[in-house]
């Protein structure tokens, strides 16, 4: 039965059409939330207002006083009145948050003529950048049992992401924290450069991949994106590795001579 404010409700055709298009089939990782998308309802209006909405089954209670969970998908489809912006967030027990927003002046509705349409959702390593088709800063990581990670930085659009090669995921991650991650890394301390998070995008040249990934490894154990039960091995672990085994011969070879 609906209340007063017209939930529960189904999703409209066509927001179920954009959350589809977030969680493309093809990744495992985003299976289940499409899994959801499909079986619940709208129950209720979430904290951030207009726009925005909680799946869940019916006889879930809602929950708007726990932190909002993190983004787990953004995407955004661009029209001649402006942009409209589409995320959803991780779920929390039986319950997934999304927003549908315009991007600027102006109400969202009545209808528009779409130009085009972009996602972090369905980029995969080596190729450009979803949304401006430029080459991008990738750097590979490894975790100690062989699962790949690959940080992904643009410059041009100011976007940062960390695609899970066995979830398919694309995390957007926000880079002022990491950027104060990799300030903490590198010992930077002069508050021009270590405050202003924009750096990241226009000094992106003077930071080395083990840098970045150093960088990425400290922020992931703070601020959990991928939960992983092993550590992730950056380059400058690899070359103390390798240094420290040819160490390690070298002694053994002077001890027997």
């Amino acid at each position: 039965m609906e209340n007063a404010k017209g939930y529960p409700r189904n999703l409209t055709p066509w927001e179920k059409d954009l959350l589809m298009w977030l969680l493309p089939e093809d990744r495992p990782g985003y299976r289940p939330y499409r899994h959801r998308v499909e079986r619940w309802q709208v129950v209720a209006q979430g904290r951030r207002g207009e726009g925005n909405f909680i799946l869940a089954p019916l006889d879930e209670r809602v929950d708007n006083e726990s932190p909002l969970p993190q983004v787990l998908a953004v995407g955004v489809v661009e029209t001649p009145r402006g942009g409209i912006s589409v995320t959803i967030r991780e779920h929390v027990a039986n319950q997934v948050e999304f927003e549908i927003a315009k991007l600027g002046a102006g109400e969202l509705g009545g209808a528009w003529e779409e130009i085009r349409r972009w996602t972090l959702s369905t980029w995969s390593p080596g190729a450009p950048c979803p949304i401006c088709q430029t080459v991008l800063r990738q750097v590979r990581m490894t975790t100690v049992q062989g699962r790949v990670l690959v940080l992904v930085i643009c410059s041009r659009d100011e976007k940062l992401w960390v695609h899970d090669g066995e979830t398919g995921i694309n995390h957007p991650i926000p880079h002022t924290n990491f950027y104060n991650e990799l300030m903490l890394r590198k010992g930077i301390r002069d508050p021009q450069t270590a405050l202003d998070s924009k750096r990241l995008f226009t000094d992106l040249r003077l930071h080395t991949d083990a840098d970045l990934a150093n960088a990425f490894r400290s922020y992931n154990q703070i601020r959990t994106k991928i939960p992983m039960e092993d550590r992730i091995v950056v380059l400058s672990d690899r070359r103390r590795s390798f240094f420290g085994r040819l160490a390690a011969i070298l002694k053994r070879g002077l001890s027997q001579g």
